[in-house]
């Protein structure tokens, strides 16, 4: 009797060291999941800054082209002036 007693107490010794490492093999993955977490959260937010650079720099090009497009415009009505005065001056030589 004392043999099935002796065997059952290392089985159960057995089956508490095997539930130990399974629940230390659980706590390690655990933490292995909030790293990663931690992770993905920081690339997310360092995704969500370069969306925003690209934002400001869509704006940025899109008031340069704004600030060209009045700057040739300009170009164009002083080319006309130029025209214009330049037909002053030659009824003066006249």
């Amino acid at each position: 009797m004392s043999d099935i007693v002796s065997t059952i107490a290392a089985a159960i010794e057995e089956q508490a060291t095997v539930t130990k490492d399974i629940a230390r093999n659980i706590t390690e993955a655990s933490i292995g999941v909030h790293d990663a977490n931690t992770r993905v959260a920081e690339a997310s937010r360092a995704t969500l800054d370069i969306a925003e650079q690209i934002v400001a720099v869509d704006d940025a090009a899109r008031e340069v082209t704004q600030g060209s497009e009045l700057i040739q415009a300009s170009a164009g009505g002083l080319s006309a002036v130029a025209v214009e005065l330049q037909h002053m001056v030659e009824r003066f030589q006249v």
